[in-house]
């Protein structure tokens, strides 16, 4: 099973972020509005216990592992970016601690294959018939023909987790399938003949696959003898996530010295108020005193 890596100490990344923070009004800006969706989300009577208010968020400056800044808001000052679980939008689901969904463009076209290391939970669907026609244009017509489903049938959908934490939802087997059953394996000569086959149709100038990564993992299938379900799937996620590495203090998203000033006043008031209250005690005990000696 996956294990979260431990994170560093809280605080341990606390350095100089290159460049400068946004205007406080334009992050007042970005929360409220990213405020506004979450309360249309949350039905009223959850909103005060969901929707985050910006007297508690804490404003930081993080760079992550490709070099990217990003603005990030916590619930406090003592609450560290790389000690969350930050949104990953593909699937919405959350990171594990340490990583960021850096939204730039990095190049991120190959494919990253990962090991399941957890089968978490299971769907069963159920599709129509395959159409005569390939589905796609580059498709050759006989291979569909072989491999096309003529009849109503149901597959099985896991949600896994990866090697890499992530959690990957489209893993299909067929249905009653279970994972302490293990993957079905071909015999030792259809796997020997699969190789020829594959490595005559891609010296042919094939189209597909199109990467190197995705030719050397229906290698590494061949060579275990083309298990299905596959034990290993391409994170897309790992192409996105990205992992912190440092990160800068900017400050309360609203600032708190309004606050601590407010709260003087409020003391030097009180304080003379005492102070005349005092006087008037003591000058009404003098009086008792004089009339008592009288």
């Amino acid at each position: 099973m996956f294990e979260e890596s431990k994170p560093p100490e809280a605080g341990a990344l606390l350095t100089r972020v290159p460049g400068r923070a946004r205007s406080r009004a334009k992050a007042q800006e970005d929360f409220d509005e990213c405020a506004e969706l979450l309360r249309r989300r949350y039905k009223p009577e959850f909103r005060d216990l969901l929707v985050p208010k910006a007297a508690n968020m804490y404003r930081w400056r993080v760079q992550l592992e490709c070099g990217c800044v990003y603005e990030l808001f916590t619930r406090g000052k003592d609450d560290f970016p790389d000690n969350q679980n930050w949104n990953a939008p593909r699937p919405n689901r959350k990171l594990p601690k340490g990583e960021f969904w850096c939204m730039n463009d990095h190049g991120q076209g190959g494919e990253i294959y990962r090991d399941i290391v957890e089968w978490l939970d299971s769907e069963i669907k159920e599709f129509p018939p395959d159409p005569e026609e390939p589905p796609w244009e580059d498709m050759d017509a006989d291979f569909w023909a072989k491999v096309r489903q003529r009849e109503r049938h149901s597959s099985t959908f896991w949600r896994v987790r990866l090697s890499c934490g992530h959690v990957f939802e489209h893993v299909v087997t067929e249905v009653g399938w279970k994972p302490e059953d293990g993957p079905k394996l071909v015999s030792e000569e259809r796997a020997a003949q699969m190789r020829r086959d594959f490595e005559s149709y891609w010296s042919s100038a094939a189209e597909w696959p199109t990467t190197e990564a995705e030719r050397d993992h229906e290698r590494r299938m061949i060579d275990q003898r083309w298990p299905r379900p596959e034990p290993e799937q391409d994170c897309r996620t790992c192409r996105f996530a990205q992992r912190i590495t440092g990160y800068q203090r900017i400050g309360w998203l609203v600032p708190r010295t309004t606050q601590k000033k407010t709260g003087m006043k409020l003391d030097e008031q009180q304080r003379k108020k005492a102070e005349t209250r005092l006087a008037k005690i003591e000058a009404e005990a003098r009086q008792l005193r004089e009339k008592l000696g009288g």
